[in-house]
């Protein structure tokens, strides 16, 4: 079994790295040399330096053709450290503290057969230290989640099975705000229990447009500008358009604010697989094909690189590796000031790295 400060290669591709964190059931993070965490399944996992109950590395036998005469020294391998947060864009209004949980259903076309995939909603420019938890109908706590999470960003937690909602009574939130730099004002502790109803579910016109999402989705308040959610009071315009749209569908469009809208930018994905840039690679090396497609992946980021606060998902694929580290290279040597991470596994599987220009 798969533990937390193991040394891992991976089964079917090449790489490997440190087990940091359990992200599911049955896939764990694993931190490469570079620094970035790589998703991947742990039965996609061979161990290959074991760790004691302290977290340390287990020392290695002593090779078998070694004499016992001879003296022996054995490496250590170093535990995962916490990569440094880059400086995040603030919005005007963030600091204000704002945070959602958020149910997204797999397939809002059947929701009896639907899974939902549950998210964490950080609107304001502070950190959150976080624990996400359900209650079981016997009153038992299971910490599902927990951690640091960036500011203006979401989260995806789990993603739980339509027959798994009903055996949940309650989820809880915790969470205390900061900024790791400069001043700031502090923020009350947050510790919020929501109550699920099963039917609920069920139920079309409980998953709506939002800001968040493009897909349609439950987003429930845990705080809203500093005021917890047991205090948010219904708003009568909105409730009267909520009837008139209820009565009249077709004459009234759902608006957002245009703050939110300009902040968040639809996801541009490149393709770098060389079969999709070009019709045929005859009389080009591997040298050739790989400058190719890094001047594909620099004329994109010279593109875009006056909208900030723009994703762009690199598609490059698993394969040998050799793009990926390119990417990271160029990244890391000219445009150390953008944003850099794993694209979602769940969308791209493990061969994409997602973007943001600052």
């Amino acid at each position: 079994m798969v533990k937390i400060g193991d040394r891992v290669r991976f089964l079917n591709a090449v790489g490997g790295g440190i087990v940091s964190r359990f992200i599911k059931k049955d896939v764990v993070g694993v931190l490469d040399d570079d620094g970035f965490e790589i998703p991947v399944l742990e039965k996609e996992c061979v161990v290959i330096a074991d760790v004691n109950k302290m977290n340390f590395p287990v020392q290695q036998a002593e090779s078998t053709t070694k004499t016992t005469s001879e003296p022996t020294t054995t490496k250590s391998t170093p535990a995962p450290t916490a990569e440094e947060w880059e400086d995040s864009d603030e919005t005007d209004y963030g600091n204000e503290l704002s945070l959602y949980l958020a149910f997204v259903p797999t397939n809002i076309k059947s929701l009896f057969n639907s899974s939902f995939d549950i998210f964490l909603i950080n609107d304001s420019n502070y950190s959150l230290g976080f624990c996400y938890a359900t209650v079981s109908h016997t009153n038992e706590y299971s910490c599902k989640d927990s951690g640091t999470m960036h500011p203006n960003t979401k989260l995806f937690l789990e993603t739980i099975e339509k027959e798994d909602v009903n055996k949940i009574q309650r989820v809880t939130i915790q969470a205390v705000a900061f900024k790791k730099k400069g001043s700031y004002t502090p923020k009350p502790t947050l510790d919020c229990e929501i109550k699920l109803h099963f039917a609920d579910f069920n139920k079309l016109h409980s998953f709506s447009e939002n800001e968040f999402f493009d897909e349609q989705a439950m987003v429930i308040p845990l705080v809203e500008k500093d005021l917890p959610a047991a205090f948010l009071t219904p708003d009568p315009e909105a409730l009267k358009l909520a009837m008139l749209q209820k009565e009249a569908p077709t004459t009234i469009k759902k608006t957002f604010p245009d703050k939110k809208r300009e902040r968040i930018a639809p996801v541009v994905e490149i393709d770098l697989h060389i079969n999709n840039l070009l019709d045929t690679t005859a009389g080009m090396d591997n040298a050739a094909i790989l400058n190719y497609q890094m001047d594909q992946f620099r004329k994109t980021l010279e593109q875009y690189k006056i909208k900030k606060g723009q994703k762009i998902v690199f598609i490059h694929g698993k394969g040998e590796g050799v793009l990926r580290k390119e990417i990271l290279k160029e990244l890391k040597t000219k445009y150390s000031n953008y944003y850099v991470q794993d694209a979602s596994f769940r969308e791209y599987g493990f061969g994409a790295t997602m973007i943001t220009i600052r």
